[in-house]
C-alpha cells in the first residue's frame, strides 16, 4: 500500500476514470459508497477503503489490486466475473456477499462476518480466512491452491464441486457441515470433527 494516499470522493474520482478511460490509483476513500456502474469496467489499484457501503452496481466488471477494505459493508453486494489481486478484507461486513467467475489471488478474509456468502466457479490462490463468521455459506466448484481456514465458524456450510484433500479445519467449527463423501478425503480434521463427519455416512457411533 503506498504511503502518499489522497483522500478522494469515490463518485466524482470513478465519473473522472471513466471519462478519461483510467484506472483510479491510490486513493483512499472513506465513508463512501460505490456508485451505480451499469455496463462499466472499472480497476482501482494501490487503493484504501474504509467504512466504505458496495451494494450491487451493475458493473460489467470490477478489479482490484493491491487494495485494503476496513470495516466495509459489502452485504447482498455480487462480484461477478470481478478480480480481487493482493487483497485485504478486514472486520467487514460481507452477509450474503456473492463471488462468481471472480479469481481471487493472494486475498485474506480477516475478522469478517460471511454467513450466508456463495463462492462460485473460483479459482483461489493463497486465499485465507482467518477468525470469520461463515454460517450456513456456500463453495461450489472453488478451485484452490493454498487455501486456509483458521478459527473459522462454519456451521452448516456447504461445499460443492470442490476438492478438499490438504484442507485443515481443524481449528473451525464444521458441525452441520454439507459435502460430498468423496470430497473429504485427505482433508485434516480432528478426532471431535471425524466423528461429526461419519454421520455422513449413516454411521451411529456406540461409546464404548
Amino acid at each position: 500500500m503506498p504511503d502518499d494516499l489522497r483522500d478522494e470522493m469515490l463518485e466524482e474520482v470513478v465519473a473522472a476514470a471513466l471519462d478519461e478511460g483510467e484506472d483510479i490509483l491510490n486513493c483512499r476513500f472513506y465513508g463512501e459508497e460505490l456508485p451505480p456502474l451499469p455496463g462499466e469496467t472499472v480497476e482501482f489499484s494501490g487503493c484504501r477503503f474504509e467504512k466504505c457501503t458496495f451494494r450491487p452496481c451493475g458493473a460489467e466488471r470490477l478489479v482490484f489490486v493491491d487494495c485494503v477494505f476496513d470495516t466495509c459493508d459489502f452485504s447482498g453486494m455480487a462480484f461477478v466475473k470481478a478480480t480481487f489481486q493482493r487483497v485485504a478484507f478486514r472486520q467487514c461486513r460481507m452477509t450474503g456477499v456473492q463471488f462468481s467467475q471472480t479469481p481471487l489471488m493472494n486475498v485474506t478474509f480477516s475478522d469478517c462476518q460471511l454467513n450466508y456468502a456463495n463462492f462460485a466457479e473460483i479459482k483461489a490462490q493463497h486465499v485465507l480466512f482467518s477468525d470469520c463468521v461463515m454460517r450456513e455459506c456456500a463453495f461450489f466448484q472453488f478451485r484452490w491452491q493454498d487455501w486456509v481456514l483458521r478459527g473459522c465458524d462454519l456451521k452448516q456450510a456447504e461445499l460443492h464441486e470442490t476438492a478438499l484433500r490438504g484442507l485443515d479445519v481443524t481449528t473451525c467449527d464444521i458441525a452441520g457441515i454439507t459435502v460430498a463423501l468423496p470430497a473429504v478425503r485427505g482433508m485434516r480434521v480432528t478426532q471431535d470433527q471425524a466423528m461429526q463427519l461419519a454421520a455422513l455416512l449413516g454411521l451411529v457411533i456406540v461409546p464404548d
